[in-house]
């Protein structure tokens, strides 16, 4: 559906709407690096939350009430949510009649590398969030620790021409076959490299150790440490910790396992003979 709607934009020759979002709040430089990057190609706008969402995953706002407000930062327009991502993804759509042609999320402080970090992320759970409504996006992210390193030259231009050059692709091609969204991730700004690698998401990025402590009244509690997992050649944890590459991993939305299905109609039967035992009586 991606590849159909980003074909239709460019045979259309209309000038396309691109939404640009993150999980960091507005006042990550990471987001403006983006706008920068492909303002020309099209109707750009930002759209981003009030604080700091990270590790959110997948969340929506459905218990409280969600505020849209107009603001300018560093001299560009943002309109700013105090909700989640996937708020404002849907504010931009439902609200302001925002439906994008294209929406890149990022560039996220920390890289999300492997499918770990891809399911907490709440960066690549607007670019899902997107795909799911078949609008192609575009997760970026960077092995980085504080806004101050997307000031770093270099970096900053490196991100901005990788970033062109992936929307130009998506707007006028669509994306690859097979795939609903990219996941992009880039090195630190000291260990980037000019390379670049298409590869598949690693599994684990680290595993979770608890340190025991005690608080100041002697009460116990546990500490998250995580312990890195060897990065395996050939994904993006070995891509950009590894070798200092850029990586591209295309990702599907679909999770249904079609071909594990047929496998389960003999315990589907089993599970449907106790089912009718157990609504015997009623």
């Amino acid at each position: 559906m991606g590849r159909e709607r980003g074909a239709r934009g460019a045979m259309a020759g209309a000038r396309p709407r691109i939404l640009i979002t993150n999980d960091d709040c507005y006042l990550s430089r990471g987001l403006y690096l983006l706008y920068d990057a492909v303002k020309e190609l099209g109707e750009a706008r930002v759209y981003s939350t009030e604080l700091p969402r990270s590790a959110v995953g997948h969340t929506i706002s459905f218990n409280k009430p969600v505020r849209l407000v107009e603001k300018r930062y560093l001299g560009y327009r943002v309109y700013v949510t105090d909700g989640t991502p996937i708020d404002a993804l849907h504010l931009a759509m439902v609200v302001h009649g925002f439906t994008p042609d294209l929406v890149l999320s990022g560039v996220n402080v920390g890289e999300n590398l492997a499918l770990q970090h891809i399911f907490y992320s709440g960066t690549i759970a607007v670019a899902v969030e997107a795909a799911l409504h078949g609008i192609p996006a575009v997760a970026f992210s960077a092995d980085i620790s504080g806004y101050e390193e997307f000031e770093d030259p270099v970096f900053g231009e490196a991100v901005r021409r990788v970033a062109r050059a992936l929307a130009e692709h998506v707007l006028s091609r669509g994306m690859p076959e097979g795939a609903d969204l990219l996941s992009v991730n880039f090195p630190s700004p000291g260990s980037l490299r000019g390379c670049v690698r298409v590869v598949r998401a690693a599994r684990l990025r680290w595993r979770a150790v608890y340190e025991r402590r005690l608080d100041t009244r002697g009460r116990p509690y546990y500490w998250l440490v995580t312990v890195p997992v060897d990065a395996e050649p050939g994904t993006d944890v070995y891509a950009v910790t590894v070798e200092g590459c850029v990586s591209i991993t295309p990702l599907r939305v679909d999770m249904n396992a079609a071909p594990a299905a047929g496998e389960l109609e003999d315990v589907a039967a089993r599970v449907e003979e106790e089912l009718r035992r157990a609504l015997k009586g009623r």
